[in-house]
């Protein structure tokens, strides 16, 4: 009785030290940074349902007017830089093409979201599921992690330095620029 007691009680001191050393590094969270936190969740959720919509054309509308955007080492600075790399061709082949995927979707995944007043870091996992048919399996053509720092620019999030980071199932048009990498905002401050 008494060693299972012990047991008991160095399990829950474990326990205890465990959560304590994890919540010295965690953010304060107050009503302000949780409102923060949301409106930013929302707004990555929003951009990938906007660029599976086919609405690539306002994707820069994300950005600051002088917002970074790396994707897997290509480089696009400024809006219209931005909306450039978003452009899809628009040939008769290319929507064909589209047509005979199926429909995409991107989900995103374990965000850890840091927010220090007008200033912001998220960093997410994405996963791209392609859904060929109904009846049909879904299955997973890209995954990758992105890490973003974001401005509170009157009110309302905003990107102001964007990696993308591909992991697995690259696009071709990205093969020149890509090199394996870690977290570029690791030392966000």
């Amino acid at each position: 009785m008494v060693k299972h007691t012990l047991v008991r009680l160095c399990s829950a001191t474990a326990l205890m030290l465990i959560l304590l050393a994890g919540s010295a590094s965690a953010q304060e969270v107050t009503m302000e940074t949780l409102l923060d936190r949301i409106q930013i969740e929302d707004m990555l959720v929003r951009y990938y349902y906007e660029l599976s919509q086919g609405n690539a054309h306002e994707m820069s509308e994300y950005f600051t007017v002088d917002a970074l955007l790396d994707v897997d080492g290509t480089i696009a600075t400024g809006r219209d830089e931005i909306a450039k790399l978003y452009e899809t061709p628009n040939d008769e082949e290319a929507r064909e093409a589209r047509a005979n995927r199926g429909v995409g979707h991107m989900l995103l995944t374990n965000p850890v979201i840091e927010v220090k007043g007008n200033r912001a870091v998220a960093h997410v996992i994405w996963t791209g599921v392609l859904n060929p048919g109904v009846g049909e399996e879904p299955g997973l053509y890209e995954q990758g992690r992105e890490d973003t720092e974001l401005l509170k620019v009157s009110g309302k999030w905003l990107i102001s330095m964007r990696y993308i980071s591909s992991d697995s199932g690259i696009p071709d048009r990205f093969d020149q620029t890509y090199e394996p990498r870690g977290n570029p905002l690791a030392d966000w401050e």
